[in-house]
């Protein structure tokens, strides 16, 4: 799991997916966010950080990372229609032993609700938070969250796979 923010010095990059840079320039935000999902589900732990730590390098990327992994974790919720004291469950990839994570699991349950509830009073803590000392842990977390999310449904999409074959008997009915 990712727990240290000083697993890699700052600025240090590895080779690997979360490091390469597309023809156009260096990636948004949300690509770095796609890339920290990827290298979470690779266990990937290394460029996982460098990817959060660049996403997080300007307002505009943070925002876009933002924007895409809360997108991924509201996908299906009824939008606008959770009461006002419920909160979007978040942190099931957090272990009990990263306490440091506590508030940050707090910070990203509160925004994901509030996008689900269109609600800008709770983003907007959230937000200022995200710019400051916690946006690496809110971003770990969301990250981690979509990560599972996503791998969840690829395992449903591989069993599906599967049975598609097993019932054409290769893909033949």
């Amino acid at each position: 799991m990712i727990s240290d923010r000083d697993d890699l010095p700052a600025g240090t990059t590895s080779p690997g997916a979360a490091t390469i840079v597309p023809a156009g320039g260096e990636p948004d935000g949300a690509t770095w966010a796609r890339a920290a999902i990827g290298a979470i589900n690779r266990r990937d732990h290394a460029n996982a950080i460098v990817a959060v730590r660049m996403a997080l390098r300007d307002e505009a990327s943070r925002l876009a990372a933002v924007d895409l992994l809360t997108s991924i974790l509201v996908q299906g919720l009824p939008m606008g229609g959770l009461k006002p004291d419920v909160r979007v469950p978040v942190g099931k990839t957090v272990l009990r032993e990263e306490h440091h994570c506590a508030k940050a699991v707090e910070h990203a349950a509160n925004l994901v609700t509030a996008v689900v509830n269109s609600d800008v009073g709770l983003a907007a803590p959230v937000l200022e938070a995200h710019a400051g000392d916690h946006g690496f842990d809110i971003l770990v977390v969301l990250a981690r969250e979509a990560a599972a999310r996503l791998e969840h449904f690829v395992g449903v999409d591989g069993d599906t796979v599967d049975a598609y074959y097993f019932v054409t008997g290769g893909g033949q009915f």
